[in-house]
């Protein structure tokens, strides 16, 4: 799988190491349409559900989506324009889509947090989870992905719901809730009760390695 790193203080990016994943990858050369995927839920949904259906035309997907028609074929010039989704063939005329694999490495304060197909399907869904929404219009993606990455090793009981506050600096309350969301979302733990706060009495001796751990991946 081939990663690249950019630089996401001012939202520049080194667009010569932005690719897709699969087994050949092509250039990513709309980088103002991978940032709106990340921005914009009804695109992220789009090409969620293009990936998720393995293939999908244009009228498959006027159907499923609530935007416009318009919209739909504007969004896919858009994904194809920026090599996020490819043309596999065509069904009588009509041209089948299929979704490129990917991932964006970000690297801040010497952390490095991933960006994938898995990720933009949870943004998507940022309008029905408030606490999503929040964390990503107030903190930015690379937080939001921090973060994602944490409550997926939370649910493994490797690190507390303080932890995460602290290493991603939202406040315990925020990291509840946003831990809570994304439980919800990936199927995490178990149905019937909340996600566990995990407060073991050596927080403060773990921090650092914590965030090494992290920084290493």
């Amino acid at each position: 799988m081939i990663s690249s790193f950019v630089t996401l203080y001012k939202m520049s990016y080194d667009t010569e190491h932005v690719r897709n994943a699969g087994d050949t990858p092509r250039m990513i050369t709309g980088i103002p349409t991978f940032t709106e995927l990340l921005e914009n839920p009804s695109l992220a949904s789009l090409y969620t559900s293009i990936r998720r259906s393995t293939t999908a035309t244009g009228p498959e997907l006027v159907e499923a989506t609530t935007v416009s028609k318009k919209t739909v074929y504007d969004y896919l010039h858009k994904l194809e324009q920026a090599g996020l989704i490819s043309k596999a063939g065509d069904d009588a005329g009509t041209a089948v889509y299929t979704a490129e694999e990917f991932e964006l490495i970000l690297t801040v304060r010497e952390t490095e947090v991933s960006i994938t197909p898995e990720l933009i399907e949870v943004i998507a869904q940022k309008n029905e989870y408030p606490p999503i929404k929040r964390v990503l219009e107030e903190h930015g993606i690379v937080t939001f992905a921090l973060a994602y990455d944490l409550v997926k090793a939370h649910s493994e009981g490797d690190v507390t719901i303080r932890q995460i506050a602290s290493l991603t600096d939202l406040s315990p309350g925020t990291a509840y809730d946003l831990v809570e969301a994304l439980y919800s979302i990936l199927d995490l733990g178990d149905d019937e009760s909340p996600p566990t706060t995990y407060t073991p009495d050596d927080f403060d001796e773990d921090e650092g390695n914590l965030l090494e751990e992290f920084a290493d991946k």
